[in-house]
């Protein structure tokens, strides 16, 4: 038998895709609801990927020893310097926002 889903539902995969960047059929397996589903949820949304147009960050190789293990990441005109043993789901959130139009 199908399962019926509610507009909170369905909200709330759209609104958990959006803010984690998790992929679209782990945020669905977690949520009970089939990954064919939240793709179409998806697409109703207007949202291609599960999220905004990706937004590209440009990885700069630095010269300098003191730089030499880290990198600098520019998102727009910000620039995020990544030293060793960075928190990776800290990282994702500021590149996120960084990328966010809002």
């Amino acid at each position: 038998m199908r399962r019926r889903y509610t507009a909170e539902d369905k909200q709330r995969l759209l609104s958990e895709v959006r803010a984690t960047g998790e992929g679209v059929a782990a945020v669905a397996k977690r949520l009970g609801v089939t990954p064919s589903s939240a793709y179409l949820w998806l697409k109703e949304a207007g949202v291609a990927s599960g999220g905004p147009a990706p937004v590209f960050a440009r990885v700069v190789k630095s010269t300098s020893s003191v730089a030499a293990r880290s990198i600098v990441i520019e998102v727009g005109a910000a620039m995020v310097r990544v030293e060793p043993g960075f928190n990776v789901d800290l990282l994702r959130s500021v590149v996120a926002a960084l990328g966010d139009p809002r």
